[in-house]
């Protein structure tokens, strides 16, 4: 052993070839040093290894590997051990872009390699859980990407590892930070030797847009203990929050941002008379879904029009053939006390040009470019014709984003930012619809489905996304989603969406539960195959909406009371 380290909450011992972390006496993992950092189609192999250099500062341990190899003229492998946390990155030296990096994979050259472990399983924040299951928990033979995976885009970018007989867990999780997030996602890997030699690495993929010409040093791979997966997942996130990642925006929220919605979304795809659902996306049927919300007695805060009120998605103005007034209704509902929140589809190219989009290596238009000026300018525009009160504009409040896990990811795409791909890319698609709506209209509501701390500051509210209709559980299913959201995302609001209109039963308990975890978000008035409410049910609605309403006004006032006043 070269050196060793006990802090409070881990140990680490330091070999020549590896470092073990555990907790107490037992350890966890054998972590080899050695990343593969593969460059233009091509595989990185090491050369040679020096021995580590150790270095203290305080209760700080710093271990660096110096290496060669196939692909760059120098590499380091730096830990960074401290009592909080521990992070690894790779430091590469030379020329190239980098297409993936397999981290802690050690040397291929090896009969075996890889890093050891003796974890039974581990915890995968999914968002809509492998195919709609709701199972996170896999076993470390099994295989998990996590990254832009439909409800969640992106996820938490960290497992959390349980050993068999023991309650603390140890979790892994890779870093994004603004300046160094070019990456698509985090995946377990089993390196498996036959049938009685396991070991494991950590893949991310870059897709050959980080370009390297000198020195370049990888996002970091954070270490670190909990007591729980949930817990874990709080203090992965306090690492980026210490670390400059703005938290959501402080202050009291307002108060229609607090619901109930409506979303017009069921009710498109029930629509008498309609074949596809986006046709129903129109201002004489959304006037109708309006004029049975008054019969009913319910009140929303505000009425989403959903997928497709736009004439092209890309360009994300009205159709004037199914919206020939917006503004006539956007109007009619604030005087009933109802905001007017737009769907909007990410990503989508259609009705832009060229240099605002996002091309393919053959030119075709493959995504809008959030890095584009020319789509910037767009977004500015379209920004002020939806939200400002102005006239000629539509005097909306806000958008529900949707479809953020289309983005982008072949390769030699053309961006117009070079280096930027992945988790930044979405950082910038977010950011720009963000402060565009903002600009025009500062109460307007961000509805996202990004479940990562780096995206806290540009989502005033976490969508809990689709449940599948065949599931019978929506209450625990959704449940799970919002503990996962709040616990990254502290301070954000919870839009929780529909549940699953699968059946009566599931959906009157979602619409008496879903009150306790977040804003309540109502998608069907008429009946539906299986899901027929009846007149008591549209009664016991109203009440719930009711109650809720008043106890958000008396949290309100015993807020405003414990307030020091001016």
């Amino acid at each position: 052993m070269i050196d060793f380290c006990r802090y409070a909450d881990y140990f680490a011992a330091i070999e020549e070839k590896t470092v073990a972390l555990g907790i107490d006496r037992d350890v966890f993992f054998r972590l080899d040093p050695v990343s593969a950092v593969n460059s233009r189609g091509l595989r990185d192999e090491e050369i040679s290894l020096s021995p580590p250099d150790v270095s203290r500062n305080g209760e700080e341990l710093t271990v660096v590997w110096t290496a060669r190899s196939s692909l760059w003229e120098k590499k380091e492998y730096v830990f960074r051990l401290s009592p909080a946390f521990l992070s690894y990155s790779v430091r590469v030296y030379g020329k190239g872009a980098v297409d993936s990096i397999d981290y802690l994979i050690g040397d291929r050259r090896n009969r075996f390699y890889g890093s050891g472990y003796e974890a039974a399983d581990y915890y995968a924040p999914l968002g809509l859980a492998n195919a709609y299951s709701p199972n996170r928990v896999f076993t470390t033979a099994q295989e998990t990407h996590l990254g832009f995976l439909g409800g969640f885009s992106p996820t938490p970018l960290v497992f959390s590892f349980r050993m068999a007989g023991f309650d603390d867990r140890f979790l892994l999780g890779l870093a994004a930070l603004p300046g160094n997030a070019s990456f698509d996602g985090l995946t377990y890997k089993s390196v498996r030797f036959g049938p009685d030699i396991s070991r494991f690495c950590l893949h991310a993929g870059f897709g050959g847009y980080q370009e390297v010409d000198g020195c370049w040093e990888s996002p970091a791979v954070i270490g670190l203990t909990a007591a729980s997966d949930l817990e874990g997942l709080r203090r992965y996130a306090r690492w980026h929050y210490g670390r400059g990642v703005p938290r959501a925006a402080p202050g009291e929220i307002p108060e229609w941002w607090n619901g109930p919605f409506f979303c017009g979304w069921k009710e498109q795809a029930v629509s008498p008379g309609i074949g596809n659902p986006k046709d129903a996306a129109s201002q004489e049927i959304y006037q109708r879904m309006s004029d049975t919300l008054d019969e009913r007695g319910l009140r929303p805060s505000a009425v989403i029009i959903d997928d497709k009120w736009q004439k092209e998605y890309g360009a994300a103005l009205p159709d004037p053939e199914k919206w020939p007034d917006m503004r006539a209704f956007v109007d009619a509902q604030h005087q009933k006390g109802r905001r007017v929140v737009l769907w909007f589809k990410s990503w989508d190219a259609e009705g832009l040009e060229d240099d605002e989009c996002i091309l393919s290596e053959t030119g075709e238009r493959l995504a809008a470019d959030p890095t584009s000026p020319a789509y910037r300018a767009r977004v500015r525009d379209f920004m002020r014709t939806l939200l400002s009160a102005d006239a000629g504009c539509m005097n909306a409040d806000g958008f529900k984003i949707d479809f953020a896990d289309c983005i982008p990811a072949e390769k030699n795409m053309r961006i117009h930012e070079k280096g930027v791909y992945g988790v930044s890319l979405m950082y910038r698609f977010m950011k720009l619809i963000y402060t565009e709506a903002k600009r025009e209209k500062t109460d307007s509501l961000i509805n996202t489905s990004c479940c990562h701390p780096l995206f806290a500051r540009f989502t005033d509210q976490a969508r809990l996304h689709d449940n599948y209709f065949a599931l019978r559980d929506s209450v625990r299913i959704m449940k799970e989603r919002a503990v996962l959201f709040r616990a990254v995302m502290p301070g954000v609001s919870i839009d929780t969406d529909a549940g699953s209109c699968g059946s009566r039963r599931d959906f009157m308990r979602y619409a008496r539960e879903c009150v306790n975890f977040g804003v309540p978000d109502l998608y069907i008035l008429n009946p539906i195959e299986d899901c027929a409410l009846t007149k008591e049910d549209w009664e016991e609605i109203r009440v719930i909406w009711n109650a809720y309403r008043q106890a958000n006004a008396c949290k309100r006032d015993e807020t405003k009371k414990r307030l020091p006043h001016a």
